[in-house]
């Protein structure tokens, strides 16, 4: 095991040492008690059944209640350790991974399928228990437990003992030679799981459009193709523990046979009672099993590893900074300075300049793909330049504290996503907007008349908007910002889902907040009040003031 893996389960395990340590001592009690039954066993046989020592049947019983009670409490207090654990710890992982997911950079969240950081958040972070308990804890212990059977087997008969010892280097040899194997299949297991559960996302969600295109065949040849896969690697994982287990048993087998066999030879020669025979007997079938499950543990070892890096993946990658310089003024000026920026090394914007000024109204325009959106993206601070620089008031944005930064700037995109809360909480998130200015606004960009025709108002849950057309979802993300004023505005694509006439009053009510606006879209009446232009083409700015310029372009 992997220093690595070590550090990423202590990073949340040492917040319960304590519970750790109890669960330790009651494993150790429980393997204690195994460990002892077979000894008194032999002296129930030896000294009360076959002498007939009525006076040690007391001691043997009092032993037996003792031994019983102690497992018992032990056993109860193990599991209830455990249950708190698995409630306690098991969140803790899936918290941390989440909060550390929602603050990674929008370039490793791009490259990440969804149905993977799923699996990661849900199933990779329940590995983390079974790792501690079933792996490292019983691992250990068992250990513990075999290494103390053998000393008293030696006590009563050194060969025997030794048998066992040449006996458990075999199944060693045989799990350690299937242990890589059994890791690089659970890996590709796990990715592929994490890429089942993305292609059913995507299907679900698509499921008009591949109605309309009568696209059922590749939805159903997309999932498929990936069960298939699953089975194959899942049979590939069986057929390598059916090799273990079957090999393991047969040196079991054998190594029973020999001692049986060596056992029964002193018994008749007089070197060994039936009582010890007896305790001998369970100690080979206890540490056979315990030595199976020794072996079973490595294999699942191998598995859980794949997760513990999986979920390491996640953690160790690098987040968005909270820190920066306090920005709470107006924006005076935002100005690329020579950006260059590309995905995955396809160069989308290439050495762009331009400077926007308090109060103006700037359409960006160009064909689809030239890096229109790249460009709010990087001003927002989603992805981080290549090489340039861009200003706010003259201030490098990477100096600026990113939640001010965001603040500053309202955004109405081409995506929409509403919340299963109120609408009043979609509308104004936490803060405190009284009814006068929500119905305001609202009528102002069309929204008043359904929010009357809604059974609770304001009130009333949305649903992620599920019973709401796209117009209607467009006229709430828009209304969110005209109620937060911010110091620019951005409209990506924004009305979009809005006829020609609530298009020009939307626009005209962002102009009335003396905010500086950005205008990307493909339909030239909406950018047609806009004081001037600024065109993309080829990864190129080409800044002018006359709107005369965009007859002709594509948009």
């Amino acid at each position: 095991m992997k220093k690595q893996l070590f550090k990423t389960i202590w990073k949340f395990a040492k917040s319960y040492l304590h519970l750790f340590i109890i669960a330790q001592i009651c494993i150790l009690v429980l393997y204690t008690v195994s460990v002892l039954l077979p000894l008194n066993l032999a002296l129930l046989t030896d000294n009360v059944l076959y002498n007939r020592n009525a006076e040690m049947f007391n001691t043997v019983i009092i032993r037996y209640i003792i031994l019983f009670i102690a497992s018992t409490f032990f056993n109860l207090l193990y599991a209830y350790i455990w249950q708190t654990l698995n409630n306690k710890y098991v969140v803790d992982v899936k918290n941390a991974i989440f909060n550390h997911a929602i603050r990674l950079k929008a370039k490793f969240l791009s490259n990440m399928n969804t149905g993977d950081m799923m699996s990661r958040i849900d199933g990779d972070a329940e590995q983390f228990i079974h790792l501690i308990q079933r792996n490292i804890f019983h691992f250990v212990n068992s250990i513990i437990m075999c290494t103390g059977i053998v000393v008293i087997v030696s006590r009563i008969n050194l060969i025997i003992a030794i048998i066992l010892v040449i006996a458990a280097i075999i199944p060693i040899i045989i799990t350690k030679s299937c242990g890589k194997l059994t890791e690089k299949t659970s890996r590709k297991i796990r990715d592929i799981n994490g890429e089942l559960s993305g292609r059913l996302f995507e299907v679900i969600k698509g499921h008009r459009e591949i109605k309309l295109l009568n696209a059922k065949w590749w939805a159903f040849d997309t999932i498929v193709t990936k069960l298939k896969f699953l089975v194959k690697f899942g049979n590939k994982i069986r057929r390598i523990d059916f090799g273990v287990e079957k090999g393991i048993y047969l040196v079991n087998l054998l190594t029973s046979l020999v001692i049986y066999g060596f056992s029964a030879y002193l018994i008749y020669s007089g070197d060994l009672t039936i009582g010890f025979f007896l305790a001998i007997l369970q100690y080979v079938a206890l540490l056979h099993r315990k030595f199976n499950w020794m072996l079973r543990i490595y294999l699942d070892l191998r598995g859980r590893k794949v997760s513990v890096d999986r979920v390491s993946e996640i953690l160790e990658n690098e987040i968005e900074s909270d820190d920066g310089m306090q920005f709470n003024e107006e924006i005076e000026t935002i100005e690329f300075k020579n950006v260059t920026f590309g995905y995955d090394k396809n160069d989308i914007l290439n050495d762009v300049s331009f400077r926007i000024n308090k109060g103006e109204n700037v359409a960006l325009i160009g064909e689809s793909g030239v890096g229109k959106t790249t460009i709010l993206s990087l001003l927002l601070r989603l992805y981080e330049l290549d090489s340039g620089e861009i200003q706010i008031n003259g201030k490098n944005i990477k100096d600026i504290n990113i939640y001010d930064l965001r603040c500053a700037i309202g955004v109405v995109g081409q995506d929409i996503l509403l919340f299963d809360k109120s609408l009043r909480y979609n509308l104004c998130f936490d803060s405190d907007i009284n009814d006068e200015t929500l119905w305001d606004i609202c009528g102002k960009v069309g929204l008043d008349e359904q929010i009357k025709r809604c059974p609770d108002g304001f009130d009333t849950i949305l649903k992620r908007g599920t019973d709401m057309s796209g117009g209607q979802k467009q006229r709430i993300i828009i209304a969110r910002i005209l109620l937060r004023k911010p110091s620019m505005v951005v409209l990506d694509e924004a009305t979009s889902a809005l006829d020609l006439e609530l298009e020009e009053q939307v626009i005209n009510e962002f102009t009335k907040l003396n905010s500086t606006m950005l205008i990307i879209s493909h339909r030239p009446h909406a950018i047609k009040g806009c004081d001037r232009v600024i065109r993309i083409n080829d990864g190129i700015a080409t800044p002018s003031t006359e709107m005369s310029d965009i007859e002709g372009v594509k948009l």
